[in-house]
Formats: structure tokens, sequence, C-alpha cells
């Protein structure tokens, strides 16, 4: 009952961002609708962050990384006040 436990392998959150990444987008192409595109978008916003933490870049190529970051960040930001708005709307009568 005591075998050894087999070794796990460590993961980064660099190559699990990519993993998700790449099962959203490769097993549908990029996503029509908007909560699949906001996920896709939040997790290229990490994938930015994550590049712009590297130690060999340039004070330009961070910057060029956050300003990346940002603006998936807005499509993010976008697409979860139309999914928040569109799911408080008033269902009428008839459904």
């Amino acid at each position: 009952m005591n075998e050894p436990l087999e070794p796990t392998r460590s993961v980064s959150p660099r190559d699990q961002v990519e993993a998700l990444l790449g099962d959203l987008v490769h097993s549908e192409g990029t996503p029509s609708d908007p909560l699949g595109r906001a996920q896709v978008s939040g997790l290229r916003t990490v994938l930015c962050l994550l590049d712009a933490e590297e130690q060999l870049l340039t004070s330009g190529q961070r910057l060029a990384r956050l300003r990346k970051a940002r603006a998936h960040a807005r499509t993010t930001t976008f697409l979860t006040a139309y999914l928040l708005n569109d799911a408080t709307l008033p269902v009428g009568p008839d459904e």
C-alpha cells in the first residue's frame, strides 16, 4: 500500500494559460460568440502581462507588451459588459 508516488511535472503559469488558449482557439477557431471571445481576450491579456515580466526586455519592449495587454483587457471589459447587460435585461411576458 505504500507505493512510491510518481513524480509530478511542474507546469508553469504560462504553459497553463497557453494550453487553455489553445483549447479555446484550436477546437473551434476564434470563437464568434461574445463569451468565447471574452475568454480568449482575457487569456491573451494574461499572456501579455507574463511577457512584460520577462527579464530580458528593454523598457520599450516592456511598454509595448503592457499596451497590448491593456488593449486586450479593454476588449475583455467591453465583452463582459455586453454579456452582463444581456443577462440582466428584463424578460418580457411572452418569454
